[in-house]
């Protein structure tokens, strides 16, 4: 009894004195990682303040490849929101809201993550040929209970997702073209009009690439059928692209107009403005020429009228060097 008695009062005091320390905690707890990137300061704040981009970087958005997200508002900056939802614990639920966005210095967030809502956010200091210094930082109340162990484990728990997050958006930044790229060339042209076999699909980003040829695959046997040739090169237009959803119309130019058969559609191109660009190597990279056609447009104050296509000139079967694949990207402009 003696040794129950001395326990409780050793627990007791234990209690008490975890409650007098955590008193003197502060009820705020700030947590920040920095990385210095070498690319534009404008690309690396462009790569944050576009919460759709996340995805090619964010630690988080990566930790569950079958994470369901949807956007809303702003294609960037105040209002943009990306929600997601997953049933991987450390993904759950939640919303990510661009509250301040100050080109190309800073960027405020509110983070809600089940019930819990916390601002946060980015800032980048451009040290010319040092590069941008870029800093990820969360602010959280703390409630009483919680200091001690927020003081012992969240900063380097939290600052350890921090710092693979960054280490993302530099790998990121710097593998995408600078803005002052002279090997990408764009033109603005008008397109001739053509005649086309069509269809429209929709897939995610993993299946992708099978959707993509087996629809090619049923577009080339309804043209055999119906004794049309190809003429010109295959396509595909891009109506929406994000992991969990791909809308998107493959098609063949050809020599004749075809009918309609089953999914395959017969139709025609009609001329329209455009800027084209031309860009050589694998598929995955024609990424960064999107990125950089989406950056020459504001740069330029063209406006975007429509979804981009690419068009495809080299048989990756006939040729192994993928730095020889042509890849002919196009964005209707007004």
């Amino acid at each position: 009894m003696k040794f129950l008695k001395k326990l409780g009062i050793g627990i007791l005091v234990l209690i008490l004195l975890l409650a007098i320390i955590s008193l003197f905690l502060p009820s705020k707890m700030h947590v920040e990682r920095s990385i210095t990137i070498n690319a534009p300061a404008k690309t690396v704040f462009n790569a944050v303040n576009n919460l759709k981009l996340w995805s090619n970087w964010s630690y988080w958005d990566r930790i569950d490849p079958n994470m369901k997200s949807t956007f809303e508002g702003p294609e960037a900056g105040v209002g943009a929101i990306h929600r997601w939802d997953s049933e991987n614990d450390s993904v759950g639920h939640g919303s990510m809201t661009i509250t301040e966005s100050v080109e190309p210095t800073k960027i405020a967030t509110s983070l809600q993550f089940e019930d819990w809502v916390t601002p946060g956010g980015w800032t980048f200091e451009d040290n010319a040929d040092q590069g941008v210094k870029t800093t990820i930082f969360m602010d959280m109340d703390m409630p009483f209970y919680t200091r001690i162990p927020g003081m012992l484990f969240f900063d380097k728990m939290l600052g350890g997702d921090f710092e693979k997050t960054l280490a993302g958006l530099k790998g990121y930044t710097e593998g995408l073209p600078k803005e002052t790229a002279t090997t990408w060339v764009v033109e603005t042209i008008t397109t001739s009009p053509a005649k086309v076999m069509s269809m429209k699909v929709t897939t995610n980003g993993s299946a992708f690439n099978d959707v993509l040829d087996k629809s090619y695959g049923i577009i080339m046997e309804s043209m055999k059928k119906q004794g049309i040739m190809q003429t010109g090169p295959s396509y595909a237009i891009y109506y929406k692209w994000s992991p969990d959803t791909v809308i998107m119309e493959p098609g063949v130019v050809v020599d004749k107009a075809g009918k309609n058969d089953g999914e395959v559609l017969a139709s025609e191109m009609q001329p329209v403005k455009a800027i084209k660009v031309d860009y050589y190597g694998d598929y995955p990279g024609t990424e960064k020429a999107h990125y950089f056609m989406d950056e020459w447009a504001k740069q330029n104050n063209v406006t975007i009228s429509g979804p981009p296509w690419e068009e495809y000139y080299t048989d990756p079967k006939t040729e192994p060097d993928t730095s020889k694949w042509l890849t002919r990207i196009y964005y209707p402009v007004q």
